[in-house]
């Protein structure tokens, strides 16, 4: 689980695995969020962390952590059933005999789930042939088209040796 200054936080890459957002919007609706809290003179300092984590291309991407009551502030302007999947992870968080971590710890551990989710998608992409999403079936003609390809420049290099 992720932590925030000892106690339960939600980072904003498991809100974008829950919701199906895209990172750069949901990082997006935090600031404003935040921005919009600060103005009315809310001091959020001790409810959200702005770090970095390393990608699996190993450069540096930015990830905030925030407390319940900011994600559920958050959540307030997405749909119920969205709400209703966070209120779910909350629930596990809360009654997961949950141990305190710091924030690097909680970083390198949601970039390891990160990389476990990505190999286990390309896997299943590869394995299933009968996958009908554009991108599956892109990756099958390609990986149709080498194997032509391959079998011609072998032909080919066989008649030539002969």
């Amino acid at each position: 689980p992720t932590t925030l200054n000892g106690f339960p936080g939600m980072s904003s890459l498991e809100i974008t695995e829950i919701t199906g957002k895209g990172h750069k919007n949901v990082l997006r609706d935090i600031a404003k969020m935040v921005a919009a809290l600060e103005s009315h003179g809310s001091d959020l300092s001790r409810q959200v962390v702005r770090t970095q984590y390393r990608d699996s291309r190993g450069k540096f991407q930015p990830v905030a952590v925030i407390d319940k009551e900011l994600t559920f502030t958050l959540l307030s302007r997405y749909s119920y059933e969205l709400s209703n999947l966070i209120v779910k992870r909350w629930l596990d968080l809360e009654g997961s005999g949950f141990a305190r971590m710091s924030v690097q710890a909680s970083v390198a551990h949601l970039v390891e789930r990160e990389k476990d989710v990505y190999r286990k998608a390309m896997k299943d992409l590869r394995r299933s042939s009968q996958s009908q999403t554009p991108g599956a079936k892109a990756l099958r003609r390609c990986k149709a088209a080498d194997a032509r390809v391959s079998a011609l420049v072998r032909r080919n290099a066989a008649r030539e040796s002969h």
